[in-house]
């Protein structure tokens, strides 16, 4: 197995993990959870075999995917406040 074919398949393994978290530990559909990981900049360094982020932990990837959206949510909340 190639270094390239194998990083796909940590990739993805990871991936449909971090959905199935999303699915039991947020309550949101399966593919609005594959959407959140898809557009997150979690997934974006999960897809740069450069980082390594692909042989880290499950726990430890959806920690950084969970800040990301509680970060994203108090971002989204103030802007509101501030348009309002």
């Amino acid at each position: 197995m190639t270094t390239q074919k194998r990083f796909e398949l940590l990739k993805l393994k990871l991936t449909e993990e971090l959905v199935a978290i999303l699915v039991d530990e947020k309550g949101i559909s399966i593919p609005a959870a594959f959407d959140l990981v898809y557009q997150s900049r979690t997934y974006a360094q999960l897809s740069d075999p450069n980082t390594k982020l692909f042989i880290q932990s499950v726990g430890y990837v959806y920690s950084l995917l969970e800040d990301e959206i509680k970060a994203s949510r108090i971002s989204e909340a103030t802007s509101q406040k501030l348009k309002a």
